[in-house]
């Protein structure tokens, strides 16, 4: 198969769980609109693909900072969650017959956002790392890794595109008060995750410290 297909393959099962940039996009598409979502899709999409040039070129080092800076990357990444999800807590998503405009913060933050945010997860390059092993294509040529990466993007972003557009369809069909519940559920997973993110960070550092002399 084609690098650019099987990364396109690939980049649409690294989206499909639903995580907490999941939950953002969709929260972001029902309170501020399609380019909200596709957005923050898109930054997802951006990170993705970034760890996946990192694990094809086999940048051990920049893997091993990442794997020993994960204690500020989980701090940094629950702190992220916490004010998405605050922020979120408190909109009240109004009903529109098409939710095609943009009402939402920046268009800059909104990628730079969720692309940080993506950004946090380092095990992403550690499942890239396993992907390409397994399929054989840990040692790409440039190539084919350009072609590779670009598929893996496409695939991610596809993915968002799909899901912003399945949002936006259904928030037309539903009423303001559904809609509420609907942010306001998928704000409360955004804070539950920042908190669990950050409670990650607080055992590793009372193991730590109980491993002090």
């Amino acid at each position: 198969m084609e690098p650019f297909f099987l990364g396109l393959i690939v980049g649409i099962i690294t989206s499909a769980p639903i995580g907490p940039v999941g939950l953002l996009t969709i929260q972001r598409t029902l309170t501020h609109g399609r380019v909200s979502g596709v957005l923050s899709g898109a930054g997802a999409a951006m990170a993705d693909a970034l760890y996946a040039g990192i694990a094809g070129l086999s940048l051990s080092v920049v893997a091993n900072f990442l794997a020993s800076a994960r204690v500020w990357i989980h701090l940094g990444a629950g702190i992220l969650c916490l004010w998405f999800g605050a922020r979120a807590l408190f909109f009240r998503p109004l009903r529109r017959t098409a939710a095609r405009g943009y009402g939402g913060p920046g268009i800059t933050w909104t990628f730079v956002s969720s692309l940080l945010l993506t950004l946090a997860n380092p095990l992403t390059i550690l499942f890239f790392i396993v992907v390409f092993t397994t399929l054989q294509l840990d040692h790409p040529n440039p190539l084919r890794l350009l072609s590779l990466v670009a598929g893996i993007f496409s695939g991610c972003l596809l993915w968002w595109v799909g899901l912003t557009l399945a949002t936006a369809r259904l928030h037309t069909r539903l009423e303001s008060r559904t809609l509420t519940v609907i942010n306001r559920v998928s704000a409360t997973f955004i804070i539950v995750l920042g908190l669990i993110s950050l409670g990650s960070v607080g055992h590793v550092l009372l193991s730590a410290h109980a491993r002090t002399p």
